[in-house]
């Protein structure tokens, strides 16, 4: 799959380093920073939201669990809380 998303360059540097654990996780928060940061419309010097860490952190625990149910549970809680503060957020 690496192979047919990015250029043969990225997806050898994937392949060579995907067994390392640390490389993993690091790959995971970048994921992680780049899909809260922009559902949340974060810019450095203004504080997140605690939904934001709170979506953050679900994202970590169900990614990082390797289980596509308790993926899915995190994910479906991550939109719940998300919508709730889109919702607030709305009204002011």
């Amino acid at each position: 799959m690496i192979e047919q998303l990015f250029l043969p360059r990225v997806a050898d540097f994937m392949s060579d380093h995907w067994p390392s654990a640390s490389h993993r996780r690091m790959f995971i928060l970048g994921q992680i920073v780049v899909k809260v940061s922009a559902m949340f419309q974060l810019v450095p010097g203004n504080d997140a939201p605690d939904e934001a860490k709170a979506v953050a952190l679900l994202y970590l625990e169900g990614m990082e669990s390797g289980d596509a149910d308790t993926y899915a549970r995190h994910d479906a809680e991550a939109t719940r809380t998300y919508n709730a503060w889109l919702a607030r957020r709305d009204l002011h």
